[in-house]
This record gives C-alpha cells, structure tokens and sequence, in this order.
C-alpha cells in the first residue's frame, strides 16, 4: 500500500473531484424539498456511483496526526425521516454479507434507508474536517474519506447501487 503526503494529495484534481462529489450527495440527501422516487432514487444512483468511482481513485494519506474532532451535532433523524419519504417503499431488499464467502450463503435484509444515512455520516464528518482548514484537519480529513470509504461505506454503496439498480427497473416497468 503506497502511502502520500497531504501536500502532494490536496491539489490534485481526484481530491477536487471527490470533495465536490461528496458535497453534492450531501446536499441532495440534505434537501428538504420533496421529491418522488421516480426522480430522487435515479439522482442517488447516478451520485453513488461518481462517488464510488472517485473514492476508488483516492490515495492512502500518510497520517501524522491522528485527531478525533468534536463537531456540532447533525439532525440526521430529520434528515433521514425525508430520505424515507423520497424513496418511499423502495426500501428493503436481499443480499448476501460477504458474496465471496462460500461457507455462510445465508441472505439477510438490506435496509436502503440506512445505507443512504451511512454513506451520509461519514461522507459529512469528514467534509466538516475538511472544511476547518488546518494542515492537521485536512490530513484527518483526506485519510478518512479512504479509510471510510474501504472500511464501511463503500459497502453500503455496493448495496446501494445494487438495490437501487432493481428498484428502479421496477418502478420504470411498472
């Protein structure tokens, strides 16, 4: 794994591209105005998947300073309670935890609201990192949209895409 600094990572332009990406997906979670699925669940899609895109372009950061920062609260149940609204009952789905796991093949039950609302909370803590414009922060901050991205959201972003993928379809051939 190749480790970069944040001085040869935070001009670059798949850094720009990620930050607006994840900015946009938070505005569009953000968005209080409503909206139907028809419109809202093609808009999350197309968003997930630049996302995933970018984040699979993202360098590991040499991290420094490993800061845990205290920021304001966000009221993602509010949030999230409009979120359930736009994607109405295009919500639940199958899959299976790990595919490339052979011996447990059991599906369980994916829950489209909580993938969004994950992918949500990571991508705005760290974007609120970021945006405190220290040298420390934006070190944090470069660092955890990778970790986030390997480690947990990615995986909801998986799901994601795959259920939404169906729900779609399902909605277009109705």
């Amino acid at each position: 794994m190749k480790y970069i600094s944040v001085a040869e990572a935070i001009g670059t332009e798949k850094i720009r591209h990620f930050v607006a990406l994840a900015r946009q997906y938070c505005l569009l979670i953000e968005d209080m105005r409503p909206v139907s699925a028809v419109v809202f669940l093609p808009q999350v899609q197309q968003l997930l998947s630049d996302l995933y895109s970018a984040a699979l372009k993202l360098d590991w950061i040499d991290l420094q300073s490993n800061v845990d920062y205290e920021l304001g609260k966000i009221d993602l149940d509010k949030i999230l309670c409009i979120v359930a609204e736009k994607i109405c009952d295009n919500r639940y789905y199958w899959s299976v935890f790990d595919p490339t796991d052979m011996e447990n093949t059991s599906p369980s039950c994916g829950d489209l609201l909580d993938d969004l609302g994950d992918i949500y909370k990571d991508l705005q803590y760290s974007l609120r990192v970021f945006d405190l414009q220290t040298a420390d922060s934006q070190e944090n901050a470069l660092w955890e949209f990778k970790f986030a991205f390997d480690k947990h959201w990615g995986y909801h972003c998986i799901n994601a895409l795959r259920a939404l993928h169906f729900f779609i379809q399902k909605i277009e051939n109705a």
